[in-house]
């Protein structure tokens, strides 16, 4: 009997620190970590549906701060905005942004195939276009 009640008060001894200790949680992750894309995955044909004719880009070879993406828009948009190329430089990992003759061009991959770009004017008139590949 002595030993029943020696083990029942190690274990509930052993017990009462873990029980006293507050939970604890794992910090949260980050869970919208934006993307870096390498300057090749913006390169190529992009295109809003098959039969609207594509946005161009093409990358120069430059390499670090002054690599810049070369933007050729469609003449239905180049019409509307009034450029009809545009040079981009980096902003983050997954943006490229540029102006020309004051609108602004950026352009956002949201993944390896999809994309957006917003041109913006000077005088706030603004073009938002959903990009998909077009590549063959």
């Amino acid at each position: 009997m002595k030993h029943i009640l020696l083990c029942s008060a190690m274990l509930g001894l052993a017990a009462a620190p873990a029980m006293a200790a507050p939970h604890t949680t794992a910090p949260a992750q980050a869970s919208t970590a934006a993307a870096s894309y390498p300057m090749a995955t913006f390169m190529g044909s992009w295109t809003v549906r098959a039969e609207v004719p594509a946005f161009t880009v093409a990358g120069n070879k430059a390499m670090g701060p002054a690599a810049r993406l070369l933007v050729t828009v469609p003449e239905v948009y180049a019409s509307n905005i009034g450029e009809s190329r545009f040079s981009l430089a980096q902003k983050t990992g997954s943006s490229w942004s540029g102006s020309q003759n004051g609108t602004t061009m950026t352009m956002t991959l949201i993944s390896p195939n999809a994309g957006h770009i917003l041109i913006t004017s000077k005088n706030g008139h603004k073009v938002d276009v959903p990009l998909y590949r077009n590549d063959p």
